[in-house]
């Protein structure tokens, strides 16, 4: 398990979040091409990442 505090991985979150919001502004695809990927490879770092969250 990671050492380090859950503010500043919560801030980080956040802000990944809003430059996904930002660039689904521009006509890309890339929120949902990133939502499919992890709807369908289940990739080990969302998981992780959703425990780290969530646990706490």
């Amino acid at each position: 398990m990671s050492t380090a505090p859950f503010f500043p991985k919560l801030l980080v979150c956040c802000a990944v979040l809003l430059v996904l919001i930002v660039l689904h502004i521009i006509p890309l695809p890339i929120l949902e091409l990133t939502i499919l990927y992890v709807m369908l490879f289940r990739p080990a770092w969302f998981k992780n990442l959703v425990d780290q969250l969530y646990l706490r």
